[in-house]
Formats: C-alpha cells, sequence, structure tokens
C-alpha cells in the first residue's frame, strides 16, 4: 500500500473480521513448463551451430558465440601486450599497465568470436576462432517445452525433445509465509509435487510451496485472495477563467480474480488514493463502491465479480501555470484496493502489482490564457 493514502477508515482494518487467507505467488502459469531453461548449449567450442525450432527462442545467433567473452588476460608482467583483432575490443591498450592480475585486456566482441591471439606473457583464454564454451544457444519459448529436434556441430542438448525441466518452482509462499496452494489443483491427474502442506508454515517468503513434478508442467495454479484493479481512463481538468479550482470524478473498477476451492464467496477491501505525482491534495472523496449513497471506505466484492469505485480530483490556480493549450499540465495519481484480511501483506497471487492502477491527469488554466 502506499505511504500517503487519502482514507481515513485504516482502522476499519482490525475491525473487518473475514477468514484469514492470504496469497501465494504463481511462478508458472498452469499447462506450461518454465519458459527459460537451456535447450542447447554451444558445446566446447563456444560457437553456437543449432537453429532454434518452433516455439523455442534463440539466445546466440548461430555462428557466433557469448558476446564480450573474456578472451586474452594480462600476464605476470602485467602490462598488456596483445593487441584486438576483427571485431575483438580492447580493453587495455598495449603497452598499459593492468589494473591487476588476470585482468582482460581483449575480450571477444560483439560476436563472440576470439580473433585475437596472446603476446608477451598474456594468458589466452579462447582459442582464435572459438567462443566461451557451454553458453546457452537456445532457451524454451513460450510453452516451456524443448521443440528443437536436430543438433548441429558440437552443440549439446540439454533437455529432450517434448520435455519440460523437471521440479521447478511452480508456486511460491507469500509474505505471510503460510502455504496456501494444494498442488495439481487445476489438473486433478497432474505429477506437481506439494512441498509444504496447506496451512503450514514456510522457511521465509518464497519457498517453493509447489514444483511441476517429473513431467516439469505446471499442473497448479496458486491460491488466496487476488484483486484486480482494471486500467482507468485518463481523466482531463480544465480550470475556467474566474473558477479558483477544478475537479473531475474519476471511475475505478475492482475485480475478485480470486481462484481454488474453498474460497470466499467475497472480499471486502479497502480502497485507497495517493496524490502521487500531483499537487498535495489532489485526492479526495474516495468512494469504495459507486453504487451506495454516500462514501464507502470498503466494499465487498463477489467472487469472479465486479464493484465500481471512485474518487474526486482536483486541482487548484496555484497547482499549474499554462503557457498554451498545447502544453498541459500532466501528472498521476494511484489508486489501490487491498482485501482487509490480507492486509498489511500484498493479496494478489499472479502479479503483484495488478491491484493497483495509475490515473493519468491532464490539466490547463483557462486563467492564465
Amino acid at each position: 500500500m502506499s505511504h500517503s493514502v487519502n482514507c481515513v477508515t485504516l482502522m476499519l482494518l482490525g475491525a473487518v473480521m473475514v477468514p484469514a487467507v492470504h496469497a501465494d505467488r504463481q511462478v508458472i502459469a498452469p499447462g506450461t513448463g518454465p519458459q527459460d531453461t537451456v535447450v542447447v548449449d554451444s558445446g566446447a567450442n563456444g560457437i553456437c551451430e543449432t537453429r532454434a525450432h518452433r516455439d523455442d527462442l534463440p539466445v546466440i545467433p548461430v555462428g557466433q558465440g557469448m558476446p564480450f567473452g573474456d578472451e586474452i588476460r594480462c600476464g605476470p608482467d602485467r602490462i598488456a601486450s596483445a593487441a584486438a583483432g576483427g571485431d575483438d575490443r580492447q580493453l587495455i591498450a598495449v603497452g598499459a599497465a593492468c589494473p591487476g592480475p588476470n585482468a582482460t585486456v581483449v575480450d571477444t566482441g560483439p560476436d563472440g568470436v576470439a580473433n585475437s591471439t596472446a603476446a608477451g606473457d598474456d594468458v589466452q583464454r579462447i582459442g582464435v576462432g572459438a567462443g566461451e564454451p557451454n553458453q546457452p544457444c537456445i532457451v524454451t519459448g513460450g510453452n516451456g517445452l524443448a521443440d528443437t529436434p536436430l543438433i548441429a556441430g558440437d552443440d549439446l542438448r540439454l533437455l529432450l525433445v517434448d520435455t519440460a525441466e523437471p521440479n521447478t518452482p511452480v508456486v511460491r509462499c507469500g509474505p505471510n509465509r503460510i502455504a496456501e496452494t494444494a498442488a495439481n489443483n487445476v489438473h486433478s491427474g497432474g505429477d506437481d509435487v506439494q512441498l509444504v502442506a496447506v496451512g503450514a508454515p514456510c522457511p521465509n517468503a518464497g519457498t517453493v510451496v509447489v514444483d511441476s513434478g517429473a513431467n516439469g508442467i505446471a499442473e497448479t495454479r496458486a491460491q488466496g485472495a487476488d484483486l484486480v484493479m482494471l486500467p482507468a481512463r485518463s481523466v482531463r481538468v480544465v480550470i475556467r477563467r474566474g473558477q479558483g479550482s477544478a475537479s473531475k470524478r474519476v471511475k475505478v473498477a475492482v475485480v475478485n480474480a480470486e481462484f481454488g476451492t474453498p474460497s470466499a464467496a467475497s472480499r471486502v477491501y479497502l480502497l485507497s488514493a495517493d496524490d502521487g505525482s500531483c499537487p498535495a491534495g489532489t485526492v479526495s472523496q474516495v468512494d469504495a463502491d459507486a453504487r451506495m449513497p454516500g462514501l464507502q471506505p470498503t466494499a465487498s466484492v463477489p467472487r469472479r465479480g465486479k464493484v465500481k469505485g471512485s474518487l474526486v480530483v482536483t486541482l487548484r490556480l496555484e497547482d499549474l501555470t499554462s503557457l498554451t493549450r498545447a502544453a498541459p499540465f500532466r501528472c498521476a495519481v494511484t489508486v489501490e484496493a487491498d482485501a482487509l484480511d490480507t492486509a498489511p501483506d500484498p493479496d494478489d497471487a499472479a502479479n503483484p502489482a495488478n491491484n493497483s492502477v495509475r490515473v493519468d491527469i491532464e490539466a490547463i488554466d483557462l486563467n492564465d490564457l
């Protein structure tokens, strides 16, 4: 929650009683494997020679090595003697003193292939025509599976075709350090592994609660309160001639995206807002439920439902100076929805930032024009 909030009802945090459910954190989306597992590395010669297929992603272009590899180092006399060739980079000028032992004199440049030969007592780490060995050439793409069938040159396969890296983290413990997620709650026949029992304490936030099992595919979705604020429209405020200020009501929407069984039928949340980059006092009249009369600091949003709230933004003469309509004053306020039963811990299982939204404001003072 933001440090500066416009909500006098923070005292309600201790008064509203709801079941204590905090959110674990999703690492891999259900139905996929990890999207950055190395499928093929560059082998002993350090040159990638295999083309990525289908969903896999190339890390290093074919015919190249890992850029800027440590090619030639300073020798015992600590004087650089080697001169860079090709696209290699000269990091220490020939004849210059090295800042320390084993300092890099020449690296392999952007193509990652060594083109230089050591001189004097400099030390050649990467032979001419080679690159840094065993660097990632191809990684898994969106499906998390290895899709590249053929290996070229001396490249090495690290992941079999149509498989994902096994036993990788799927769900981690949230800030409350209590495991909330049951393994295989998306696919009941899955092989995800429960590492911390539901309801048991985690050694720390980030502890793996569920891993992907032998097949490497996530079949579990993180459970717990998951409030999402929908994107808000930008607001234009115009201070009319003869007026000292202007206000606009801003509408926002909160969605309850909670997943899992059991889960609460609804979540009580606190809507708060801060002035963000706008002048102090810009935000007022924060209303968690615009359907109800009066200002509601809290509201209840049903599971898979949506509740609309609002706030008022006000800008005053002293807040801005307008020289032309084509150059408006701009700032932004932040609005946030927090489930009361998880406060002060974050409550969103999928994305730790999606329970807040930025509202952009554009303003003109016609008194100046």
